[in-house]
C-alpha cells in the first residue's frame, strides 16, 4: 500500500483523484465506492450520510450527500451509472468513514453504464505523484479518528 503524507492509497484500488474517490470492482462486476483517506481527513468527523438505492446518475454528479463537523456537500460519482446498494453500516454510524474509508467504510456499490475502468480512474500506487503535489498544496496530512487504548468508541470520537 502506498502512501503521502501518512494518507493510505491502496494497490488494488482505482482512484479519481480530481474528486477523492476510490473504487474497487466486485467479483460481480458492481463498482464499490467510498472516500478516498485524504478526503476523510479533509471533511473531519462525518456526521451524516444521506443516499439512496436506484439513483441514476451522471459521472459527477452527486451519489451521496456527507455532512461532517466542519463541511456539507456533495460524494461524486466517478462514472456514470447508479447506485444499487447503499451501507447501512455506515447509514448508522457514519463516523465508520474515518475509521476505515477502504474497508468498512465504503459508501455505496454502483451499477456503471460507461466505460470500466475510464481513464481518468487511476490504479493503485500510481496516483502517488498526484497525491504528493495535491497534498502539500492543500497543507493535508492525514488521520483517523480511532479508540485510544482503553477508551471506548464514542469518548475518542468526541475528541476528533
Amino acid at each position: 500500500m502506498a502512501q503521502v503524507f501518512a494518507c493510505e492509497f491502496p494497490d488494488d484500488l482505482w482512484f479519481d483523484v480530481g474528486r477523492d474517490v476510490w473504487v474497487a470492482q466486485l467479483p460481480s462486476g458492481i463498482l464499490r465506492l467510498g472516500m478516498t483517506d485524504p478526503a476523510q481527513t479533509r471533511a473531519g468527523k462525518i456526521l451524516h450520510v444521506r443516499a439512496r438505492a436506484g439513483k441514476t446518475v451522471q459521472e459527477g454528479k452527486n451519489v451521496a450527500t456527507i455532512e461532517s463537523a466542519k463541511w456539507v456537500g456533495p460524494f461524486p460519482a466517478p462514472l456514470s451509472g447508479s447506485v444499487v446498494r447503499v451501507n447501512e453500516d455506515v447509514l448508522a454510524d457514519p463516523n465508520t468513514i474515518n475509521r476505515d474509508p477502504y474497508g468498512e467504510g465504503w459508501i455505496v456499490e454502483f451499477r456503471a453504464n460507461s466505460q470500466w475502468p475510464a481513464p481518468h480512474l487511476i490504479k493503485g500506487s500510481d496516483v502517488v505523484p498526484l497525491y504528493r503535489v495535491k497534498l502539500q498544496e492543500e497543507g493535508i496530512t492525514c488521520m483517523r479518528c480511532v479508540p485510544l487504548d482503553g477508551d471506548s468508541l464514542e469518548e475518542s470520537d468526541s475528541s476528533f
